[in-house]
């Protein structure tokens, strides 16, 4: 090959790394550009959180009823929402003997014989050590610890994706346990100790007047039957309930419209005073 063949390989291959590096560096460019925008847009968001955050616990201070913040328009296309929910409305996954988890999943699956093997299941599941229930079952699987939400239920052996969704309304994994009387369904009434179906009756009517304020105005209310068996299990009734909700675990979302990108934080707050006293806040 002569001299000038030689030289227009040369540049061939000249031109051949010159466009192959302007490709990458264009690519790198663009991936940075990229990546710059979206640390742009997930700061944006974060700020809407926490406006959101702020907005949420002006709209309580006012009125502490408001459960819920429906995407509010925060100018500059970012807009936020937020919902609080008040645990002790829910039987505590965690927390629960093997009665009130009964009581509840017969509100659900309504068949004596699969409710005795979920419990036993999902109780063999929590518990720390490696001895089944007669009805449950100890693998490698399980935590052998405390549920992480009531979502993880769907780990449990019997428990499919959409008996976990039906169970969600009743059940939570936060909160102390205790059972808000005014804003508990019928199926988590029904776990407390005393309880009747007369006294579920008055306190689910009750509701439409206003907040029950303790356990000796709901006793007043009931028949002498009713009142006699609330009284007899007082104690346990009274360290099992309350009246107000005692946490609100607040969820608040913000983003920026025309992207997927959001910025979250899980709030775990005690109601005090017309405000919400932040105790726990979970970062997404």
């Amino acid at each position: 090959m002569s001299s000038r063949g030689f030289a227009l390989l040369a540049v061939l291959w000249t031109l051949t790394a010159v466009t192959a590096f302007a490709g990458a560096a264009l690519a790198v460019a663009r991936l940075g550009s990229t990546t710059t925008r979206n640390r742009v847009l997930l700061a944006r968001a974060a700020w809407a959180r926490e406006g959101c955050v702020e907005i949420l616990q002006a709209r309580f201070a006012q009125d502490a009823s408001v459960r819920d913040l429906n995407a509010v328009d925060l100018g500059r296309g970012t807009w936020c929402s937020a919902t609080l929910e008040d645990p002790s409305a829910k039987l505590n996954l965690n927390l629960a003997d093997r009665p009130a988890l009964i009581t509840v999943l017969q509100a659900v699956v309504h068949r004596s014989i699969a409710v005795d093997s979920l419990a036993d299941a999902l109780l063999d599941w929590r518990d720390p050590d490696a001895v089944p229930r007669p009805l449950g079952v100890e693998s490698s699987r399980n935590r052998n610890g405390p549920f992480a939400d009531a979502w993880e239920l769907r780990y449990v052996r019997g428990f499919t994706d959409s008996l976990v969704a039906r169970l969600t309304p009743f059940m939570t994994t936060r909160g102390t346990g205790v059972i808000n009387v005014n804003a508990a369904s019928r199926a988590v009434l029904a776990t407390l100790p005393g309880i009747t179906e007369e006294t579920v009756r008055i306190v689910l009517m009750h509701r439409s007047t206003g907040p029950l304020p303790d356990a000796d105005v709901l006793a007043g209310l009931l028949s002498p039957g009713g009142r006699a068996t609330l009284l007899a299990s007082y104690p346990e009734f009274v360290r099992a309930t309350v009246f107000a909700p005692p946490q609100l675990v607040g969820v608040v979302t913000g983003g920026v419209r025309g992207t997927p990108i959001t910025a979250r934080v899980t709030l775990t707050t005690v109601p005090v005073a017309g405000r919400l006293a932040v105790i726990r806040r979970e970062t997404e």
